[in-house]
């Protein structure tokens, strides 16, 4: 059955829990950046996680995929409130607390979500450290490799694909078209707008990351010229236990670009977040 769409704020969130092969299994919590939804983490890290039994809530932000967004209620803690709420609702706290991934904005986002959520672990793919873009170091662009000729569906397809990719691939492509194209063109480009105008949230990550005990792990492209990961090495700095990864040849969409690399990183942190014994829930 699928489920009602979760109402917060005025904005409607259309949500999937993808059960565990243990129903005690700790649940994963995916969130994913801006423009894109729920589709990228699914075809970045569904098989890896599945593997290990675990419980995976997939959702998309307001204004994205399935979901709708308020307008007024788009800044940054907006959409940490959001996300919060939904995973106090459907997470079943028997379990846990869960482990919490975030990719780009979502990643940003996730740094906010730490202290409401006390999750487990914490996996931050190509996250966004700096709000301010003109503040961001970033690398030059750079094409790693290239296959000729590529076949593109339309001209916009081709414009946005190799504006982010650093591996202009085939399989690179096809993933593409999978999981992040369709979403693109179907976000709600007022709302991702307002958002941009209140990208920040108030209160600075760094006081609760520096708490946090968990294991946490870092992924960003070496050749990311969307976040960047440089501004990442802060973040690493911060967080006590954390492992970070700066993999070659690849950019922003590293998950689509190296899928074996990748995985095996996901892999380490996996073992290192399921040797942990679980927290008592967080009570906020």
């Amino acid at each position: 059955m699928t489920p009602s769409p979760f109402e917060v704020d005025g904005h409607r969130l259309d949500w999937e829990l993808r059960p565990g092969a243990r129903g005690d299994s700790p649940t994963v919590l995916l969130v994913h950046g801006l423009t894109l939804d729920r589709r990228i983490l699914v075809e970045g890290l569904d098989a890896s996680l599945a593997r290990r039994g675990l419980a995976r809530l997939y959702f998309d932000l307001p204004g994205h995929g399935r979901s709708t967004g308020e307008r007024s209620r788009a800044r940054a803690d907006d959409l940490v409130d959001a996300i919060a709420a939904l995973a106090r609702s459907v997470l079943d706290r028997a379990g846990g607390p869960p482990l919490l991934v975030g990719h780009s904005y979502g990643g940003y986002l996730a740094q906010a979500l730490v202290e409401p959520l006390g999750p487990r672990a914490l996996l931050l793919v190509c996250p966004v450290v700096e709000p301010e873009h003109p503040r961001r170091t970033l690398p030059p662009k750079r094409v790693a490799r290239r296959d000729e000729p590529l076949a593109f569906l339309d001209e916009h397809e081709r414009e946005t694909f190799e504006e982010v990719a650093v591996a202009q691939t085939a399989p690179v492509l096809a993933a593409y078209r999978r999981a992040v194209y369709p979403a693109s063109v179907a976000t709600d480009r007022a709302f991702v707008a307002a958002v941009r105008e209140r990208y920040a949230v108030a209160r600075p990550n760094a006081p609760s990351l520096r708490a946090f005990a968990g294991p946490a792990a870092i992924a960003c492209g070496r050749d990311d010229h969307w976040v960047g990961f440089e501004d990442a090495i802060r973040i690493a700095r911060l967080l006590p236990r954390s492992s970070m990864h700066v993999l070659a040849d690849c950019g922003h969409l590293l998950m689509l670009e190296e899928p074996a690399r990748f995985a095996a990183l996901v892999e380490d942190w996996l073992d290192r977040a399921l040797a942990e014994p679980p927290a008592a829930p967080s009570a906020r």
